[in-house]
């Protein structure tokens, strides 16, 4: 079943309201190139995307530009995104499609250099931290302690819901992603400023990956 579909914000600052009107509360002000999670398509006028509190917000349809990136999942992933399935030895199985969902409802959360809130901002590994103990899984607190955990991935066999670990400053990893499928990964950047969608095609990102790990 289709979720709903990836916008990237298109204008220098869009504005996220409860309801489809200008004069109702502001979610979120978002920077330009966000990425959103859009669930629903239905208004000419607005768009539905997924917030990080679980509502739905609503942006004017002319601040988003749409891509070609769905966000689907089986209707099994949806239902296992809230009872989780675990085999006797304690291991999980996890809901992959829905992992991306949960990824993308923090979209305008800023960056911030070893910040842990939603709200006021996080970094990378909090981020990744964040999305997965949603699911059951405790993570370390930082990207190298975290690409320590888990079962190792070769590069050809990624799968969404997957955690990238990045050497890109150090000779240890020191930034992390969740893989979303189609070659894209998504991250809490410094040099975006906060959530993004970026490829893992890029030079510098295919470059410095150093670690897959799958929960």
């Amino acid at each position: 079943m289709k979720i709903g579909r990836v916008g990237l914000v298109s204008c220098p600052l869009g504005v996220i309201y409860k309801s489809k009107s200008t004069n109702s509360r502001v979610y979120a002000k978002v920077k330009a190139d966000t990425p959103l999670a859009v669930t629903n398509e239905e208004d000419p006028n607005w768009l539905g995307v997924y917030m990080v509190n679980g509502a739905t917000g609503w942006i004017a349809r002319s601040s988003v530009r749409l891509i070609e990136y769905d966000l689907v999942a089986k209707k099994s992933d949806v239902d296992r995104a809230t009872a989780m399935s675990r085999s006797a030895t304690g291991s999980r199985e996890l809901p992959e499609s829905a992992i991306i969902r949960t990824a993308m409802k923090y979209a305008g959360v800023p960056y911030v250099y070893g910040g842990t809130s939603p709200v006021s901002g996080m970094d990378c590994s909090a981020f990744v931290q964040a999305v997965f103990r949603e699911y059951g899984v405790k993570l370390p607190r930082t990207a190298r302690q975290q690409a320590q955990v888990g079962a190792s991935v070769p590069y050809d066999q990624l799968q969404p819901g997957d955690r990238l670990y990045f050497a890109c400053k150090n000779p240890y990893p020191d930034h992390c992603g969740i893989y979303a499928g189609n070659g894209y990964f998504i991250h809490c950047a410094a040099s975006r400023r906060g959530i993004a969608i970026d490829s893992l095609a890029s030079d510098f990102y295919a470059r410095t990956l150093v670690a897959v790990r799958r929960s």
